[in-house]
């Protein structure tokens, strides 16, 4: 029965990697016959709407081609397109923008979308440019750490939204926003109202019959309120599954990857390891082909988790060091941007300050103007360099900050991982010691039963055993790792209560990593009555209460 279910699950699998390709050549297909088109248009209405149409198509598979388009667009639109034309292309830069993080030029992008549609009074573009705005807020409390007053404007905006689509009758446009609500909801930790905004999206949806791209993040965000708050991983799997069918059956590829990223996880928390590395190698697999490195953390991360909970640890700690690297490697990229980003801002500035200067000064006659005027530049280029440089200042300590604040979760991250591997160490290594006694027992037993020259090769071999126990190479190493996760740890405790022995601190060691009685007699190899003897000497030394030694142990730093 279960080779037969075992057969089944391979037969699936290779189904859907048919079929992944597939979907993949078709995208292919798909945006090479959309160029094609806008190539041979002539400059006209159509080949703005194929522009725009490109944009889309990019915007939901690959990032790098959609700043290359935007602007492509912007110049199709702008020369023979409508002003609703003008104001989507707007919508799309903000949204661009939005997904790159630059959230203050998103906004002011986004306002001139809104004032496009306000102009044209189109009320279905003013829902999706509210839309936009809300969503943008949102992802600025998530950076700030889910601030309630900016998660509150996202609402706000959201609900805005919400109504210029009822008026428009956009039931599309209505699905969105009850996606959107969803996670701002979700975001305020408001959870019963944000899987009611899901459900009603969805009832929607199925009322008009539409099973749209949006219709499938419905569906994933619904999964997520069930993995993430509500942990009812079957459901959540069942939502990610309607999820994927819409997404692959409308060629949206990147989305996919947060669809298998997700089912990883899931069948990671339910402990299907073999099914959990399958779908976060396919999330991978997408993360790398679309050539998003925000993506690729996620995904890759996934994949260590499920390696690491199935026990590949070799892989996923390759896994997670090529993470760390990619982490790295954005970090970089954004700060020097940012850098970048003021420098040119600040050349700018000066540049139109000195054609300013020139242009005033070319009108003046009078020599008398001409002094006043040089003495009110100075004194604005004074204020301009002193604000300026406060300016530079603020942004410089501001990096700082953020670098210290990365540099210490790393850290923490890095802690993590080597208590890990320290603790599977000393599980071998009692694992090693249980078998090794169970070795010097069989041994004891058969001197009992043979001739002097098989007992004199048994008392050899039980005396390596006994050496291997008690041999201080592995506690060595032991104790060099664990003075370098828990530092000056044993120092405190020996300034305070005075020396100990070498027993003493290993015991001390195993307690302080909290390892029950059991764990720590196969790791010592000593019986129980040897470990309570131990206990009771430590606690008479440190003049602690019977039940007060590990406690204390695990408390103190």
């Amino acid at each position: 029965m279960f080779l037969l279910a075992n057969m089944k699950f391979r037969i699936w699998l290779l189904l859907l990697l048919l079929n992944h390709g597939l979907l993949f050549a078709q995208n292919q297909s798909k945006i090479d016959s959309l160029k094609s088109a806008f190539r041979s248009q002539l400059p006209s209405l159509e080949k703005a709407q194929l522009s725009l149409d490109i944009v889309k198509f990019y915007s939901r598979n690959n990032s790098d081609s959609t700043a290359k388009y935007l602007e492509v667009s912007k110049n199709a639109v702008t020369k023979y397109g409508t002003k609703s034309m003008q104001a989507r292309n707007r919508l799309n830069f903000a949204n661009y923008l939005q997904n790159r993080g630059d959230f203050d030029q998103s906004i002011k992008v986004n306002q001139e979308a809104i004032d496009l549609y306000e102009r044209i009074k189109n009320d279905q573009g003013l829902g999706s440019a509210y839309n936009t705005l809300g969503l943008t807020f949102k992802k600025i409390g998530r950076d700030k750490k889910g601030l309630k007053s900016v998660l509150d404007k996202a609402l706000q905006y959201s609900l805005l939204s919400k109504e210029y689509y009822q008026k428009a009758n956009d039931t599309n446009g209505l699905l969105s926003i009850y996606s959107n609500l969803g996670i701002i909801y979700r975001s305020l930790h408001r959870f019963p109202e944000a899987e009611k905004s899901y459900l009603d999206g969805l009832a929607i949806a199925e009322k008009a019959g539409i099973d749209s791209y949006v219709v499938g993040v419905l569906y994933a965000n619904l999964s997520q309120i069930y993995l993430d708050n509500y942990q009812q991983y079957d459901k959540a799997i069942g939502y990610l599954g309607k999820a994927l069918a819409i997404y692959q059956k409308h060629e949206i590829y990147n989305s996919q990857e947060h669809v298998f990223r997700n089912l990883a996880i899931n069948y990671t928390k339910k402990g299907d390891f073999v099914k959990a590395n399958f779908y976060a190698e396919k999330a991978v697999e997408i993360a790398e082909k679309g050539k998003d490195p925000h993506r690729m953390v996620n995904a890759y991360t996934a994949l260590f988790e499920a390696q690491h909970q199935a026990g590949n640890n070799k892989e996923a700690y390759d896994n997670l060091y090529f993470v760390r690297n990619l982490e790295d490697s954005i970090m970089s990229i954004e700060k020097t941007a940012i850098i970048a980003e003021a420098d040119a801002k600040f050349e700018s500035l000066k540049n139109e300050a000195k054609i300013q200067v020139l242009s005033k000064t070319n009108e003046l006659n009078k020599w008398r103007i001409v002094v006043l005027l040089l003495f009110l530049m100075a004194l604005g280029i004074l204020y301009y360099s002193i604000h300026q440089k406060r300016g530079r200042d603020k942004l410089v300590f501001e990096n700082e900050k953020k670098i210290e604040k990365e540099k210490l979760r790393f850290s923490e991250k890095e802690l993590d991982i080597k208590k890990k591997e320290l603790t599977a160490k000393v599980l071998q290594l009692a694992h090693k010691n249980e078998f090794l006694n169970s070795l010097k027992g069989e041994m004891e037993h058969l001197k009992n039963n043979v001739d002097d020259s098989v007992n004199k090769t048994s008392n050899r071999v039980s005396r390596m055993i006994n050496r291997d126990i008690e041999g201080d190479t592995q506690w060595n190493q032991f104790s060099q790792e664990f003075s370098g996760i828990h530092q000056d740890f044993l120092t405190a405790l020996t300034t305070k209560f005075g020396s100990f022995t070498k027993s003493e601190i290993r015991l001390i060691s195993l307690l302080k990593m909290n390892m029950n009685s059991k764990e720590i007699t196969s790791i010592l190899g000593i019986s129980d009555d040897g470990i309570r003897k131990a206990r009771y000497r430590l606690r008479k030394k440190m003049n602690l209460e019977e039940s007060e030694l590990q406690s204390f142990l695990l408390g103190f730093s």
